[in-house]
């Protein structure tokens, strides 16, 4: 069964006030269904110092006690050494009356070896300890892995309640692009430009969030760990930047799948609109090309997210990607 945002929320607050909380969820949904949100709030309900940050994503809860891992690098794979890095952090003693949590985004990216180091941590979890994984395809993980975690599972939409800024800035720029009917060279340079420099102030904000983190765990664990594992985790904060910047890339590429795809839907007559905010820009698109031009354009977004998923120079793949779809 499946659940809105707020009746999950509702749920696992009955379950904190009684004792009952589980020590590892599997919150599972679609893109913008709420899992971030759902796990912020869980945090927040256990550990009141974190209630006190107000936080709008998991990247602001990261501290010695909540560690937050994602896939990582082009591979877009969770693997075995970030597992062991959870186990690690996850084995330190925290403040009195302080949860530790460990939290896995797109969970169903962790290789064979990844999910089988992680079983021992959901078979014998440190105490004070509590684990949260984010997944829309729970059919990958291990059932070992599902057998062990209280599944929370979320109804949802694949667009966000809520969109961010630079996701906002972008659809602004498309809906101008679109409205005012601008083609040709220009125009597409226009767009890829823009596109091109909300990713750059993307990467510089995750850049900044994340060595901000690295730097508050090495003075934590710097006089309390042994080996090489500060530098493990230097090393980690590097992938995590690049992965989290692949995420925010991939969703803004999200977005022109959609744009194109609203436009063929309004000229075929369909009610449902994944953009339906921006129903007048998709519609001017609609009348202005043909079925044959959509698919075209269409096909160009969809080469270009591929091309972004390999070794290629992104500079140029854009380049490219931007003057089929609206050159």
């Amino acid at each position: 069964m499946s659940f809105p945002y707020e009746k999950a929320i509702e749920l696992l607050e009955s379950a904190h006030a009684n004792g009952r909380l589980a020590h590892a969820y599997l919150i599972i949904g679609p893109p913008g269904s709420g899992k971030e949100r759902l796990a912020i709030r869980t945090i927040e309900m256990v550990n009141e110092r974190d209630r006190e940050k107000a936080a709008t994503s998991l990247e602001e809860l990261r501290s010695s006690s909540t560690t937050v891992i994602a896939p990582e690098s082009r591979s877009r794979r969770i693997g075995v050494e970030a597992i062991r890095n959870v186990e690690h952090v996850l084995q330190m003693a925290a403040p009195a009356g302080v949860t530790k949590f460990a939290v896995v985004k797109d969970a169903d990216r962790m290789g064979q070896e990844a999910e089988n180091a992680f079983l021992k941590t959901l078979e014998e979890p440190p105490p004070a300890s509590r684990l949260l994984l984010l997944t829309a395809r729970p059919e990958m993980l291990l059932e070992t892995i599902l057998s062990r975690c209280v599944r929370v599972t979320l109804s949802g939409s694949p667009v966000p309640a809520v969109f961010s800024e630079a996701e906002n800035r972008f659809l602004e720029t498309l809906r101008e692009h679109s409205e005012k009917g601008r083609k040709g060279i220009s125009g597409a340079f226009g767009l890829m430009s823009g596109f091109s420099n909300i990713l750059k102030q993307e990467k510089a904000g995750i850049t900044k969030q994340n060595e901000a983190a690295e730097k508050a765990e090495a003075a934590l664990y710097r006089n309390k760990t042994e080996g090489d594992y500060l530098k493990r985790r230097e090393k980690y904060y590097e992938a995590l930047i690049e992965a989290e910047y692949l995420d925010r890339r991939n969703r803004l590429i999200e977005y022109l799948v959609m744009w194109f795809g609203d436009a063929m839907r309004q000229q075929h007559g369909a009610k449902h609109l994944d953009l339906p905010d921006f129903a007048a820009a998709t519609g001017a698109l609609a009348k202005r090309l043909t079925s044959e031009d959509l698919g075209r354009r269409l096909d160009a977004i969809e080469e270009l997210r591929d091309n972004l998923n390999t070794n290629v120079f992104e500079a140029l793949a854009l380049e490219v990607g931007f003057i089929r779809a609206f050159a």
